[in-house]
């Protein structure tokens, strides 16, 4: 309580109280911040005086008491309390109110500090500044002072309620205190903001890492954190997302395989499994032979082995001519034929004659690799596709994706999913994530 020997010199005590922080602050800035004032209530004379005053006076401090809490919104309190001597002391004590998702918020920060910087030590002090003029107290359950990797405070404004002038006072007493203030509503920048006071070696925001070459994984997370100089070489990597969507779990037990820990303290929206829809068939036998079956039974088509094949009956015009086909199969009303070419003058004449009588011939080369065979294949069955780096995933938000070589099929399913033909193969991390994703995964 600030108390007067008159109450006559009230209003010339109130000014002289609040001339030294009025100072503290340019006036350009128009006067003092609204969250600074002093509550009417907690203005009262001495006990010996209050005979002289209005009995509609007496009571009044216990009425204005928390008016801004009771309509639901976040309060911070200023209580001056002063002495009857000559020159009475000051002492603000910042103590405040808050919505149950402000507290949320606030619990969430702190869970995520205790996670990247985890406290050494005993806990800290509250935060209390006195001297003749004044005794400033600020609330740890409300504003929590948090210990940086470098061994400095940090105190935490969550929700942006700390009257600046009180933070002009609290740098003016302590200037190595590090004050944090993060706008209502606007997670990112306050992590950004606490991160950067944190005193880690290295924070690199936005940045963008890759894992593997073909395929590749992209995680584009909005920080990243090296605690230490010698994080790197201690796998001590911390990676953090802002986001309100949490990342797949698929993903999070994938960077952390990696050696990175992964904290979403901001994620309240768990992501959920896609149905399965799409299919890659990871090929990895080389041979022509399995190569081709491989590639028949992913396109869902039947084919037979050494089919002998009637080119000229002797009943018809007396030659009688029956070739050998290594693969022969059926699709869309046409006769396919797989031949293998080695040179032979023979087995060319063989083959042309099997087209003259109405077969589609793929011919196959000793040398023929993957690429080549499915190429042929693909081109005979008029299904439009081209060996390259394929998109697979992508999260909306740009968070990650997955890129991969292989032949892409579009509506190739016969659901209407794609089918993604692939030489590429896939670690278990991987296809745990295109699972999430949609894909069924299939090796033949």
């Amino acid at each position: 309580m600030i108390t007067f020997p008159t109450p006559s010199r009230l209003s010339l005590c109130v000014t002289l109280l609040l001339l030294p922080l009025l100072l503290v602050e340019p006036p350009s800035a128009g006067a003092l911040d609204p969250r600074f004032t002093l509550e009417p209530g907690q203005l009262s004379h001495p006990p010996r005086h209050r005979a002289r005053l209005p009995h509609r006076h007496q009571h009044r401090p216990r009425r204005h008491h928390h008016r801004s809490v009771a309509r639901g919104e976040s309060a911070t309190n200023l209580r001056l309390n002063g002495s009857a001597s000559r020159h009475p002391a000051t002492t603000l004590q910042l103590t405040g109110t808050a919505p149950l998702a402000a507290g949320r918020f606030d619990t969430q920060i702190r869970q995520f500090w205790d996670a990247v910087s985890p406290h050494q030590g005993p806990p800290l002090k509250p935060l209390v500044f006195s001297s003749s003029r004044f005794s400033l107290t600020v609330d740890p359950s409300r504003y929590p002072l948090l210990q940086a990797a470098d061994g400095g405070t940090v105190l935490l404004d969550a929700d942006g309620t700390l009257p600046a002038l009180v933070q002009t006072l609290i740098h003016d007493q302590d200037p190595a205190i590090r004050i944090v203030s993060g706008p209502p509503g606007d997670g990112r920048r306050l992590l950004a903001s606490l991160l950067a006071a944190g005193g880690f070696y290295s924070v690199a925001e936005n940045p963008v890492m890759t894992f593997g070459t073909d395929p590749q994984l992209t995680l584009r997370p909005d920080f990243k954190v090296e605690r230490t100089p010698d994080s790197l070489l201690r796998n001590d990597l911390v990676l953090v997302s802002a986001a309100r969507q949490g990342y797949p779990p698929a993903l999070q037990d994938y960077i952390k395989n990696q050696g990175f820990r992964l904290l979403e303290p901001l994620a309240d929206q768990p992501a959920t499994a896609m149905p399965l829809r799409h299919r890659i068939v990871e090929i990895t036998d080389g041979r022509q032979g399995p190569l081709v079956d491989r590639l028949l039974g992913a396109l869902a088509i039947p084919a037979e082995h050494r089919r002998r094949i009637q080119l000229f009956s002797a009943a018809e015009n007396g030659i009688s001519l029956d070739v050998t086909a290594d693969r022969y199969f059926e699709r869309a009303g046409n006769r396919y034929v797989v031949a293998r070419f080695t040179g032979d003058p023979v087995a060319y004449t063989l083959t042309r004659l099997l087209e003259t009588k109405g077969y589609r011939v793929v011919f196959l080369e000793p040398h023929d690799t993957f690429r080549v065979v499915a190429a042929k294949l693909l081109t005979a069955l008029n299904l439009p596709a081209v060996y390259a780096s394929h998109l697979l995933l992508a999260d909306a938000a740009g968070r990650y994706s997955l890129q991969m070589s292989g032949f892409l099929l579009e509506n190739g399913a016969p659901d209407g999913g794609a089918v993604m033909v692939t030489d590429r193969p896939l670690d278990a991390g991987l296809r745990e994530l295109l699972h999430d994703d949609g894909y069924q995964v299939q090796e033949r």
